[in-house]
């Protein structure tokens, strides 16, 4: 029995190694009922190693894995409450869809009644009740998507766990199978786990996000508390776009190597201001900058510029008539807001 306050996972240093190399450092994740959480880093990361742990299919170095409370570390893939939604999808070409999704259930021997009242259920649930008898190869890569999910769903598992299903969608597909992941998410009131290298894809599906980078939990939180207030340098490059300004700060007051300086509350020595394209605008008192690139891309602009640091500053803008606004070679002064400080080392 468990409390309302017992996370649904809780993951309690949790770690793996394969010979000498460590793919997950030790680590702590606690997951409530509900939650759609993002591990999100890049390629290599060890993120999907992280959720096959979490699945069983490997067995973690140290560490604990608990579901409701209770410990299934040791326990295989099938003795756990969870499901897993595959990037290659992984169905069977040789089943119709419904075989595909009531395999599952099959394989527990439910009756015939049951397996096809749950499969006319799981396929109605992702929008797939009029495809029942097709074959697999019949079917485009966002219908095969829907399959895999559908057969994973039917299972009724407490976690639903997905390896970057999205992954071998064209961009269209996937912003549409988003969308799709958000309202069965919604419908079913289930909880997901999502691993993803792409940061719009977690912020668009998540209300958690845990940020990996060689094998480490960066950060853990919301997408605007990761996105607005990044904890550590790697976070604020590798989430969304960012410009990166040098600085030192003295007795409470950082300068800045491109000129600007501000109060930052803080130890002394060598900063980094996070500064986000969004903030940045012209400024009649602001910077001297050059531009140096300009990239439309049809709902905004993105604009490169050189600051008298050698840095480069980004800048977005929506304005209609942007374009003709920033051309290469165009001397201006800018200025932004909301700059975030963060403690770095030399260079």
């Amino acid at each position: 029995m468990t409390s309302q306050y017992t996370p649904l996972l809780k993951l309690s240093g949790l770690s793996k190694s394969f010979g000498a190399a460590r793919a997950v450092e030790p680590l702590d994740l606690a997951v409530q009922a509900g939650d759609f959480c993002a591990i999100l880093g890049p390629s290599g990361c060890g993120k999907s190693t992280l959720l096959r742990m979490i699945a069983g299919f490997i067995e973690p170095s140290s560490g604990s894995i608990a579901i409701e409370g209770r410990d299934v570390t040791r326990l295989g893939p099938e003795k756990r409450p969870t499901n897993m939604v595959f990037q290659s999808y992984g169905l069977f070409p040789h089943l119709t869809v419904a075989e595909n999704v009531g395999f599952g259930l099959a394989l527990q021997k439910k009756s015939k009644d049951e397996v096809s009242q749950r499969t006319e259920e799981a396929l109605r649930l992702v929008r797939l009740e009029a495809f029942g008898q097709r074959m697999i190869d019949r079917l485009s890569g966002g219908q095969q998507q829907r399959v895999a999910l559908a057969r994973a769903l039917i299972m009724r598992p407490k976690i639903l766990l997905l390896d970057e299903p999205l992954a071998a969608l064209d961009l269209k597909l996937r912003h549409q199978m988003q969308e799709e992941l958000r309202r069965i998410h919604h419908e079913i009131g289930g909880t997901f786990i999502f691993v993803t290298h792409d940061q719009s894809e977690a912020f668009a599906l998540a209300n958690l996000v845990a940020v990996m980078n060689q094998g480490r939990v960066e950060q853990i939180g919301s997408p605007s508390d990761v996105y607005l207030s990044p904890a550590t340098l790697f976070v604020a490059d590798f989430v969304g776009e960012t410009s990166l300004l040098a600085g030192e700060r003295r007795q409470g007051r950082v300068t800045l190597k491109a000129g600007p300086h501000f109060v930052s509350a803080g130890r002394d020595g060598p900063v980094r201001a996070i500064v986000r394209p969004e903030r940045v605008a012209l400024k009649s008192d602001g910077v001297p900058a050059v531009v140096t690139d300009a990239v439309f891309f049809g709902a905004s602009l993105k604009v490169s510029l050189r600051l008298p640091s050698d840095e480069t500053l980004i800048l977005r803008s929506s304005e209609a008539d942007a374009a003709a606004r920033y051309r290469i070679g165009d001397k201006l002064t800018v200025g932004w807001e909301d700059q975030q400080v963060i403690d770095a080392g030399p260079g």
